[in-house]
């Protein structure tokens, strides 16, 4: 019961606002201030009338009235309004109770409130921003030198006095743990955000738009890496290059829109193929590019025969248009005397004598 009480409070609190202009973050952070300060003024009213301030604490009454309708503010798309309400609330009564009770009661602590509310709102101008730190400090600077002319009624010594104090503390930490736990989320949200679009970007660079395979960048950087694993491990590899059969008489007779359909169905076959066998990239136009890791010429070859029947039985269907396409390779085993650049250009080699050989086929 309670819990279910707690969760549907909870969910209140965290009730995102309509108005596009305004952010979620500040509207429940004014929304928590708002009801810590609830809390607080109306503890703090009854231990300032137990002091004999009665008129005081039935002023603090008006100031929860007040924070009642900033709280509705946030809900009626005018968080700024709630915002602006709150300043004023925490400025003159935090002066008042400064005053009245006596300012080494540390009433005046929750004004500096103001100054990290006020930069959490993104619509404000910096420049105002910094105009009202400038305030809220020479404010202070005032209120300290006026309230110790003041000859104010003092809390006299002993639980009156520990008890305010305490609450106090406990009211204005609990405002910067929200206010720096807000700052905290917001940030990590960016940060969060800022990964997922650094990602996004990484990916863009090294994927092929039209296949989603890794692009000839990628792809490069990836055999340095498997270089690097050759010449410290002797882990060796093999590269393999296959080119579509008649790929420009599939564009010229079907369409472009086709032969697309064609590089991307294909594409999908090679993903599911060389899982946990090596790489795949679109090398350029109809042309992608294999790295058999592990495995020497003969090894990959088997695997790259395989992978050409599995292509020539693919049924391609688009539009009205059913048929099939076939696919030549050249192989390469790569060593470190041949070196990456002279190792592509044997394979590519061997693709042009398969090409003229008859088509369809793997040369090793």
């Amino acid at each position: 019961m309670i819990q279910n009480l707690l969760d549907s409070f909870v969910n209140f609190i965290m009730t995102d606002v309509q108005d596009k202009k305004e952010t979620k973050e500040q509207a429940v952070l004014v929304r928590i201030i708002c009801c810590i300060f609830m809390v607080y003024y109306l503890v703090a009213g009854i231990a300032i009338a137990f002091i004999q301030h009665y008129y005081l604490g039935l002023l603090l009454v008006g100031a929860i009235g007040l924070l009642v309708v900033a709280f509705i503010c946030t809900y009626e798309n005018r968080t700024r309004t709630g915002l602006v309400l709150l300043n004023i609330i925490l400025l003159v009564f935090s002066t008042l109770l400064a005053l009245y009770v006596g300012f080494d009661m540390d009433f005046h602590l929750p004004i500096f409130l103001n100054i990290l509310l006020i930069y959490f709102n993104k619509t404000e101008h910096m420049l105002w921003k910094r105009l009202y730190t400038f305030f809220i400090c020479a404010y202070l600077m005032c209120m300290t030198q006026f309230c110790s002319f003041l000859d104010v009624a003092r809390v006299p010594d002993g639980f009156a006095r520990i008890f305010i104090q305490s609450l106090n503390m406990l009211a204005f930490s609990g405002c910067i743990g929200a206010i720096a736990y807000s700052y905290c989320t917001k940030f990590n949200q960016a940060e969060e955000k800022l990964r997922r679009i650094n990602d996004n970007l990484e990916r863009m660079a090294n994927l092929d738009t039209l296949t989603g395979l890794s692009n000839r960048r990628h792809m490069n950087e990836h055999m340095d890496t498997l270089v690097a694993e050759y010449n410290r491990n002797g882990k060796i590899f093999t590269v393999a290059i296959g080119d579509v059969d008649f790929f420009k008489k599939v564009n010229d007779t079907y369409g472009h829109d086709t032969g697309d359909y064609v590089l991307s169905k294909l594409a999908n076959q090679f993903r599911i193929y060389m899982h946990g066998k090596g790489h795949v990239a679109r090398w350029g136009g109809e042309e992608f590019l294999f790295t058999f890791e592990n495995m020497n010429i003969d090894k990959a070859y088997k695997c790259m025969d395989e992978l050409r029947q599995r292509v020539s039985e693919i049924p391609m269907q688009f539009k009205e248009y059913d048929f099939q396409v076939t696919m030549t390779y050249g192989m390469e085993e790569f060593n470190d005397r041949l070196g990456v650049e002279a190792t592509i250009n044997r394979a590519d080699e061997k693709l042009y004598k398969g090409k003229t050989g008859g088509r369809n086929r793997v040369v090793i």
